[in-house]
Parts: structure tokens; sequence; C-alpha cells
């Protein structure tokens, strides 16, 4: 299902399907100046398609390789729409990485690409590099109408579930050059439009040092990595069963361990997981 929301200048599309709904998930694209912002996942490229018969775009720019953004890219070069993107998220669409069977449920898997996107440029948008979430993480920026649309930069302030691999220390440098640019507007690829763009994405950066700080201190302690986990993030985490890691509060932890040269394991000192901080 696709529905079409207006921000004047800006038209969301807020994709979902009968699966990502019956899991809590949808995601959106966004129309801005005649360019697409993501492509939205493959489970719902049909609707895509259909809008795109209406409102053909005269480009698209995306942000990451991940499905749910992704994985229309094909639909769009078949039709002839040019794409820009990163080489590197090039390069992850058309080799594909494994994905976990709760995602292709939930976005459907891709198909491999009939043909490949021409590249497109925009004078007014700029793709952003911005690393953690996916090496290949980018956000688009309108200087002109000081306007970021953030891909899965921003999230939510207090996020405690991650990919593998993500860069969770690495995410505080970008959040806080992206606030730096001084948005007025942040378009969320999960959340929509934010309020107080600038102040969101401080306070995420600052959550995050804060898990950082203590999860190294924790480390420092000897505690093991269940034990930080369950200390620092919260018991439970439904999420991570069900996508058996995945997505999940043990990443972050993985993450920061492996900053500070520590193997992540669940053997070494017995430590009260509730003691005071």
């Amino acid at each position: 299902m696709l529905t079409v929301i207006s921000h004047g200048d800006v038209t969301r599309l807020r994709c979902s399907s009968r699966m990502s709904r019956a899991m809590n998930y949808e995601v959106s694209a966004y129309l801005v100046r005649g360019v697409l912002v993501d492509t939205g996942f493959p489970a719902m490229g049909g609707d895509l398609s259909a809008w795109l018969a209406g409102v053909r775009p005269e480009g698209a720019l995306v942000t990451h390789h991940h499905e749910d953004h992704a994985g229309n890219v094909g639909r769009l070069a078949a039709l002839g729409v040019p794409v820009g993107l990163a080489p590197l998220t090039l390069e992850r669409i058309v080799h594909p990485e494994p994905i976990g069977w709760y995602r292709r449920l939930c976005w459907g898997s891709a198909r491999p690409l009939a043909v490949q996107p021409a590249p497109y440029e925009h004078p007014a948008l700029t793709l952003i590099h911005t690393p953690g979430h996916s090496a290949d993480h980018h956000v688009v920026w309108d200087a002109e109408r000081e306007t970021v649309f953030g891909g899965d930069l921003f999230l939510g302030v207090k996020v405690r579930i991650a990919h593998p691999g993500e860069d969770i220390r690495g995410q505080v440098a970008v959040l806080r050059r992206v606030a730096a640019l001084a948005p007025r507007r942040f378009f969320d690829a999960h959340r929509g439009a934010i309020e107080r763009p600038v102040e969101m994405l401080l306070a995420k950066a600052q959550w995050i040092e804060e898990v950082v700080g203590r999860i190294e201190r924790r480390a420092a302690e000897g505690w093991t990595a269940r034990a930080i986990e369950a200390e620092v993030l919260g018991a439970g985490d439904f999420t991570g069963l069900i996508s058996r890691g995945d997505y999940a509060k043990r990443n972050i932890v993985e993450s920061v361990l492996a900053g500070i040269g520590r193997g992540v394991s669940d053997a070494g000192k017995s430590t009260n997981a509730t003691a005071a901080q």
C-alpha cells in the first residue's frame, strides 16, 4: 500500500504491505523537486509502478543499499529513470548480501538488476556520506530549502537495537555533522517529518555517547557482554529473538566492544547486572 502525504514542496510516500504492517514496520520515500528520494521495498513494487505511471520523476537518489530503501532501483532503471547513488551502494545492489528471513518476510527480496540505472545528479540536492548505520549510508541535503532527507540516520533518539556491523561510535560524528548544517526540516525514512531536527539529532548523539560510555565502563570492570546488554539497554529483546540476532541490542554492545579491542563473550567475571551505575 502506498499512501501519499503532502508537506508542501515535499511529497511523502508511505510504503507498507499487509505483512510489514503486521510486523509494525513501514518506510517512506519522498518526492522533492521532481526527484524521488529512495525507492521503497520490493514487495510494494507494484504500487510504486502504478504511482510512477502518473508521476514520472526526472531522477532518483538512494540513501543506501538496504532493501527497504533501494528495493525498486531495478524498476526505475527498467523505466529509464536515472538514479544517483554511491558506488558502494550500487555494488551492494548488484551483488546483494544475504538477508534474514524476517527481512524477506517484511520487505521482500529485490530482483537482480537486469539493467543498471543511468547516473543522475541534481544541482540543488546533494548526497552527503554519513556512514554508521551502514558503510554506504548517505543523506540528501537541499541547502536552499534547508532540508535533509535522512534515510536511516535518525530513526529515534534512544534507539536500542542495531544491525550487525553498524558503527555505533561513528554515528555520533555524522549526527553532529548533519546537525551543524542547521536544517530547518528533516524527513526520516521511518518517522516522517521530525520536529526540531537540530535538537533531536544532537539528543541522539548525546544518547549514543552515554551508552558507549556505560558499555566501556562495564567492560573495564569485567562484565560479560550479556550482563552489559541487560544493564545498559534493558532486559529482553523480542526483535533480536525473532530476527535471530540480526536486529538486536547485542549488536550495539558488540560494536562498542570491538572498538576497544575486546572480543564479545558471555564468559568472564560474574557481575550483578542490576548493580548501581
